[in-house]
């Protein structure tokens, strides 16, 4: 408290007993007592009504102590259990938390990874991949802008992601700390690395395939590759290994003569004294089909959102995609097709559209500012549009409630807005709308998305341009176009089907491979056919030999939704039954055999050291993990701050002085009604 509040309260305290004395001394009634504690009692109240109002205040000082964080990350994939001793492993991550000098420098918390990052729960070692580059990225978010250091409890290999080192490289102010779990020596050793193949072929035809093998040794060896299919070989090749000369691309082509899904099987041969025989050898499977869907773009004028369209409905190997200018689009080109886009259609398109309507074709529009309105809402029936020539900057608004289709792994909140028509659109019919239009932050309910089948043939719409700029923003929220490319795919799958809608829609992949969650989803619509979140859906899986697995499926706020688990490799089919109406629908997939964890029975020691040299950390194995921990604690890299937070306090509790100012003056209404002053 500073001298002035004092001087001002001692101020306050004369005013009010001179008002006090005023009040009872001017005029004298009653006994000299009775007047001096009525005084006292005035005095009180008049001098907390006084203080309330100056509210005085001191300043308190008081002490945080800051201690940095220690993050504790455990490997808690399969691996771990494989490489080493998992009472060991928990004995380990037991003594760290209990460390007293660790518990007293720093604040540990304790994490699980795998594909993801969790907070610890328990060690189960069952994960079927792991992503040591998403744990270091999510750690360096959680505690951005904080003095922390990891301790990695890990065998250092990874199957997912980025290569860790060069992330852990883009903090390299973070030290990264390694106990190693697993055998450290190399072996000598010849393995499959990667197959590449696509995930299509058309029958009658050859795919391309990309077989990568590397060995680990000093000597030289003799390689040879053969590729299985059906317990025959359709592809042989040899090669030479050497300490220098230690990768090699085996690459061919084979023939895709069935339909449905071919599974392989690649094979190199083991060495004599291989210790590891599981990475000799790795499936892959291709779905083989009789034809490939054609994507015609009918466009008047020139726009980057043609090039973007081409690129990501050719993303999925099953589309063709031609580019072309109105004046060169013949009556072959628009029988031929599977699917017609108009893009920014104008009178030019008259004759289009009469082919169109006269063949019952799937469409799928894009309006934008070249597109000639008036024609347009002459020429069908879905939408009618205002006739304005001028712009909006118009943002996607996500429709919950959108049902034609299954829609996942994209949210559309921090897209670029999209030059669309100003005014109000109105649709025909019972359209679905996927997106509505939001201008500065506003809600217009005006529809920017949509699908409709009211006129016969399906149709998609969309009322802007600029949608190259959201696959670019894609790639810079996730690394990659692929959410962008399954969104337009979504739409052409849509739109170039003939297939009726059904209440109940499933949506799986025919095959999967081993160590990635089988994911089957459905969704469920009464009979108005408006999504229903509250359907209780049942799934069966069978294998040749009956029922293998059985479960509702669950409703993740959008889908429902299955994850099969340990599924051995073998063909599989299933079935969805929705129990409130008895409508079933069935599919088949096959599971591609990949143990994707135990390609290694050594750890990468190499790169976690080299990962633990470039941030300044230590590495060890687990049976010297006291080492790192020794290492961490006399580092003075990590000190504890204590911050000094200075507040101003009130000195007095405004509530108490409010009681007191209640308590005096009842006390004085009484006295003075009791003595007949009132």
């Amino acid at each position: 408290m500073t001298a002035s509040t004092g001087i001002y309260i001692i101020l306050l305290g004369i005013i009010a007993l001179g008002a006090a004395l005023f009040l009872y001394f001017y005029k004298p009634e009653r006994s000299k007592n009775l007047r001096l504690l009525l005084i006292g009692l005035r005095f009180i109240s008049i001098f907390s009504a006084l203080l309330l109002l100056l509210n005085p205040s001191f300043k308190q000082v008081s002490y945080l102590t800051i201690k940095p964080k220690l993050v504790l990350a455990v490997d808690n994939s399969a691996s771990m259990r494989l490489l080493g001793d998992t009472l060991q492993l928990k004995q380990a991550v037991r003594d760290i938390q209990n460390n007293k000098a660790l518990k007293e420098r720093f604040d540990i918390d304790t994490y699980t990874f795998s594909t993801d990052v969790a907070t610890r729960d328990s060690l189960t070692f069952d994960k079927e991949q792991t992503n040591i580059a998403k744990s270091i990225t999510t750690f360096d978010k959680v505690y951005k802008n904080q003095e922390y250091t990891t301790v990695f409890i890990t065998d250092g290999n990874t199957n997912l992601g980025a290569n860790y080192r060069y992330v852990a490289k883009q903090s390299a102010d973070v030290a990264r700390n390694f106990i190693v779990v697993g055998d450290t020596a190399a072996y000598e050793d010849l393995r499959i690395d990667q197959v590449n193949v696509n995930r299509y072929a058309f029958i009658n035809n050859q795919f391309p395939v990309e077989v990568n093998a590397s060995y680990l040794g000093t000597n030289t060896v003799d390689a040879k590759v053969n590729v299985y299919t059906k317990g025959r070989v359709v592809h042989s090749a040899r090669t030479t290994f050497s300490e220098t000369e230690n990768t090699h691309q085996f690459s061919f082509y084979l023939n895709a003569e069935t339909r449905g899904v071919q599974t392989y099987s690649v094979v190199i041969n083991e060495l004599p004294e291989e210790q590891n025989t599981t990475n000799n050898s790795k499936s892959f499977a291709t779905e083989v089909i009789d034809q490939r869907s054609e994507i015609l773009v009918v466009y008047g004028v020139l726009h980057p959102d043609l090039g973007v369209l081409k690129k990501s409905i050719e993303s999925n190997e099953l589309r063709e995609v031609k580019l072309q200018s109105i004046e060169k689009v013949t009556d072959e080109m628009l029988n031929t097709s599977d699917l017609v886009i108009l893009f920014q259609p104008d009178t030019s398109f008259s004759n289009i559209y009469e082919q169109l309507n006269a063949s019952n074709k799937n469409r799928f529009t894009i309006v934008g500012l070249d597109s000639n309105l008036s024609f347009l809402n002459n020429v069908q029936n879905t939408f009618i549009l205002p006739r304005s020539r001028q712009s909006e900057a118009v943002q996607p608004l996500l429709n919950t409630s959108f049902s034609a289709f299954q829609l996942n792994g994209i949210a559309f909140r921090n897209y670029p807005p999209l030059e669309s028509i100003f005014g109000e659109i109105t649709l025909s019919g019972a359209s679905d709308v996927l997106l509505y239009q939001r201008i500065n932050g506003v809600e217009t309910g005006n529809p920017l998305l949509g699908v409709t089948e009211i006129s016969g043939p399906r149709e998609v719409f969309l009322f802007g341009t600029g949608i190259f700029q959201w696959r670019s923003q894609t790639y810079l929220d996730q690394g990659d176009f692929e959410a962008f490319d399954t969104f337009i795919d979504k739409l052409i799958q849509y739109s170039a089907s003939d297939q009726k809608r059904t209440r109940l829609d499933v949506d799986y992949e025919r095959f999967y491979y081993g160590g990635i969650s089988t994911v089957i989803t459905a969704q469920y619509f009464d009979k108005n056919y408006v999504f229903d979140p509250g359907a209780q859906l049942q799934i069966q899986v069978f294998d040749q030999e009956g029922l293998v697995y059985e479960s509702p499926m669950v409703f993740n706020g959008s889908t429902y939704e299955a994850q099969l688990t340990s599924l051995e490799p073998g063909d599989y089919t299933f079935e969805v039954r929705a129990s409130a109406d008895n409508l079933t629908v069935e599919g088949s997939f096959t599971s591609i055999p990949y143990a994707i964890e135990e390609q290694n029975l050594n750890a990468d020691y190499a790169t976690m050291q080299i990962v633990s040299e470039e941030t300044g950390g230590q590495i060890q194995t687990i049976d010297k993990a006291n080492e790192v921990i020794d290492s961490i604690l006399e580092s003075s890299k990590y000190s504890i701050v204590e911050r000094a937070i200075e507040k101003n306090v009130p000195l007095i509790d405004f509530t108490w002085l409010l009681i007191l100012i209640v308590v005096s003056l009842t006390t004085e209404w009484f006295i003075r009604k009791y003595n007949g002053l009132i």
